[in-house]
């Protein structure tokens, strides 16, 4: 007998293989995304295809290749599909479990078309992004909207907008944090990063700055740690010229070296799966940068990835 409710995940996604013409193919569709950027096409397109697609996809090769797995697939692109092959172990037979991407391929409306998932009549929306953002969440449930604007049935639908102060979530982070100190040590002070957006953002009301601190506060009060002593709050991966959030964490790991402290932990609490932001720019750029700042050891401390603790989460956000 055929499930009736289907749990998708949804992640940002990756560039199909390892190569110039698929990561401009992905940044093409990414940044075309007026969620992403906001910007008037007359204005935005010529940057974007004159300038950025033609110089950052060969740049973005040299760091993907530092970390593409074995399996010829992204570090994003292996997690999802093991998040959801765990989930769909975890939950059962009473309900499908699958995954899409809001950019490139497996896109929501190639897997929310499948013959399998005809008669399914609830739907749980997933996007893997614990801190809503318009600029990430919100373009999941745009393309949720898109596609059932030329169907005839909609399901019942659940969609998980955010799961910041999650105790689940919450717990899992702190005891992946826990797990690392009792297999490397303690560093001197925690960094707590998240990805960046534009300041523009949160003026026109987006709310992913307090979910962000509180996310933050929650996951030092679990760690018994003093917030901004103990840990620091940042924010990574800005682009452009425009005002984003800050302090940028490559800033505050330069800032932390110089003021003579020696070793720093460094947790990414607003991606679900480990990727570009968080293998290459926080584990590789960022850890260069604090030695060469004066620093002697950064250590990244990984994502929920495939942990148990990660499929017990989404398995109650699931069904709650």
């Amino acid at each position: 007998m055929q499930s009736q409710k289907l749990v998708l995940l949804v992640n940002l996604g990756s560039p199909e293989e390892l190569s110039v013409s698929a990561i401009r193919k992905f940044l093409s569709e990414f940044l075309s995304d007026k969620r992403v950027v906001g910007l008037s096409r007359l204005i935005w397109y010529p940057i974007l295809f004159g300038v950025i697609l033609p110089f950052r996809a060969r740049k973005l090769l040299h760091s993907y290749q530092k970390i593409w797995l074995e399996t010829d697939s992204s570090p994003l692109t292996h997690y999802t599909k093991l998040q959801a092959q765990q989930l769909q172990h975890y939950l059962g037979e009473s309900v499908y479990v699958d995954y899409a991407f809001t950019y490139g391929s497996r896109s929501i409306s190639a897997v929310l078309s499948q013959k399998a998932y005809k008669n399914c009549k609830n739907l749980i929306v997933i996007p893997l992004y614990p801190q809503y953002s318009s600029s990430t969440t919100a373009s999941v449930y745009d393309q949720l909207a898109r596609f059932y604007a030329d169907q005839y049935f909609i399901p019942k639908l659940k969609f998980i907008n955010s799961f910041a102060g999650n105790t689940n979530y919450i717990k899992a982070l702190a005891d992946t944090v826990r797990q690392h100190w009792t297999k490397h040590g303690r560093a001197q002070k925690l960094i707590v990063s998240f990805h960046s957006i534009p300041l523009k953002l949160i003026y026109m009301g987006d709310s992913y700055l307090e979910e962000c601190q509180l996310t933050y506060h929650l996951l030092c009060n679990e760690l018994n740690l003093v917030p901004d002593v103990d840990a620091k709050l940042t924010f990574q991966s800005k682009f452009g010229k425009a005002k984003w959030l800050e302090p940028a964490t490559a800033s505050t790991v330069t800032l932390l070296a110089k003021a003579l402290v020696e070793s720093l932990d460094v947790i990414c609490p607003g991606f679900i799966s480990d990727c570009l932001e968080t293998l290459e720019e926080i584990a590789i750029q960022n850890r260069e940068l604090f030695i060469n700042s004066g620093g002697k050891q950064l250590n990244y401390i990984c994502c929920l990835n495939d942990s148990i603790a990660c499929t017990e989460m989404l398995a109650q956000l699931a069904i709650d």
